[in-house]
């Protein structure tokens, strides 16, 4: 049987004290997807329906970025879960309302409101989904 209390400074930390660090994907691919913003935003064209073919490409290429981070992010969340629910016969966690954290503006890209959001770092409700699931099955 485990408690899982989980944090910000660490992901989670368990009632043995054990504590698991968030690998924050998006803190370090923050200086790519700004120097890749920067290029669509010069790209952008005020005024005119259609936009250049240049900027519909970098388009493409920042969705990637995001769509990199936000797999990593639910990988490492989904590989966790599993190990965690395969370690541990029952596993208890808190219940966060992460909806009303994010309205804090200073803490809000810390945290994770679902599997699609980009712009939150934690991934808490993919990780405590994941262990619903596992723990189901």
């Amino acid at each position: 049987m485990i408690g899982l209390d989980l944090g910000l400074e660490h992901f989670y930390t368990d009632q043995h004290g054990n504590k698991v660090d968030c690998p924050k994907f998006l803190r370090r691919a923050e200086r790519r997807l700004k120097k890749q913003q920067r290029r669509l935003s010069r790209r952008f064209r005020k005024g005119i329906q259609k936009q250049s073919k240049n900027y519909l490409k970098q388009k493409q290429r920042l969705g990637k970025l995001h769509l990199k981070v936000q797999r990593q992010r639910r990988d490492w969340a989904i590989k966790l879960a599993r190990c965690v629910v395969a370690s541990n016969d029952v596993v208890v966690y808190e219940d966060l309302q992460v909806q009303n954290l994010v309205k804090n503006h200073h803490l809000a890209k810390s945290f994770a409101l679902a599997v699609r959001s980009t712009f939150q770092d934690a991934a808490w409700s993919i990780f405590t989904g994941w262990l619903d699931y596992y723990g189901k099955v």
